[in-house]
């Protein structure tokens, strides 16, 4: 069935109200016992997921309409989830994907992984762990092959109102790029020879190169960026580049944090955003004062997502 792109910068995700199943998913949760560390295979995941579908038969029809949120708008909200238990988040989350700790937290890779301010860290080892506003990017574009999903629950907000997280799809950042220009930007974004470098934990590996954009037979844009990845390429590998491919990293960097394309919204207590970490990149605004604003991240693969 075909569906309607969504307009550009139209709002937050869509979501879903799990207010309902809170206490049953919780409950049949609590009766798997088990710890993060028993939840990475993914055969033990399935089970789970499993188990908790006949224990609370409506997270079958929560999970069809995120789906077809997800594939609309490339991203998904959940509020009233339980989201203090590991096994519920894992466990609705193997209906999309293969949840790892594999690339999940530097040093340390862990399958939920807290992002939280750490006042003590300093430098870009982490960005997750500052408070400064994060600009648009994708999830793991220094590794051969990056995430497809990425997970983000709250566990607790920042009460000033920082922390506001942003989404910004691959394709609104495209079309506008090439209103401006008729597709020369997007043309150069396309070729594979973008160093992408690790900062700083990666300098002295060779970067991975990649295209920042690729269009899908279906006439979707697919995106691996992260600003401060690149830059660290170009010094480190400034021949590998022209000052074209360069300029056209400036000119999607200004695009995609354009406000008219970007939405804005708030993670609550209890609230989950899944995004689709091919198309759409995410970011957030500053955290203020010394708000301890804490979120669960899990990574996942694309294996196990339903057709």
């Amino acid at each position: 069935m075909e569906t309607t792109r969504p307009a550009a910068g139209s709002g937050a995700p869509p979501a879903l109200d799990t207010h309902a199943i809170h206490d049953g998913l919780r409950e049949a949760a609590e009766r798997l016992s088990l710890t993060a560390a028993e939840l990475e295979p993914s055969g033990v995941q399935q089970t789970v997921l499993e188990e908790l579908t006949q224990a609370v038969p409506a997270l079958a029809d929560l999970i069809r309409q995120a789906g077809e949120h997800l594939d609309v708008h490339g991203a998904v909200r959940f509020t009233g989830l339980p989201v203090a238990s590991d096994v519920a988040l894992i466990g609705l989350l193997a209906a999309f994907g293969r949840p790892t700790s594999r690339g999940n937290g530097a040093p340390a890779e862990r399958l939920i992984y807290e992002v939280a301010p750490d006042d003590a860290a300093t430098g870009p080892t982490n960005l997750s762990k500052g408070r400064a506003a994060q600009k648009p990017h994708t999830d793991s574009p220094v590794q051969h092959r990056p995430h497809e999903f990425l997970a983000l629950a709250c566990v607790t907000g920042d009460p000033a109102g920082g922390g506001l997280s942003t989404v910004v799809r691959a394709d609104d950042v495209a079309a506008a790029l090439d209103e401006r220009d008729g597709g020369t930007t997007t043309a150069l974004l396309r070729e594979e020879v973008f160093p992408f470098l690790d900062t700083p934990l990666g300098l002295d590996e060779p970067p991975v190169t990649a295209p920042v954009l690729r269009l899908t037979p279906e006439g979707r844009w697919r995106v691996r960026f992260r600003h401060d990845a690149l830059v660290a390429g170009f010094q480190r590998h400034p021949d590998v580049t022209s000052a074209a491919h360069r300029e056209a990293v400036d000119a999607f960097t200004t695009v995609a944090t354009d406000p008219a394309l970007t939405a804005t919204f708030q993670l609550a207590p209890g609230d989950m955003v899944l995004v689709d970490n091919t198309r759409v990149m995410h970011g957030r605004t500053e955290i203020t004062g010394t708000a301890e604003r804490r979120l669960k991240r899990i990574k996942l693969f694309g294996e196990g997502r339903p057709a």
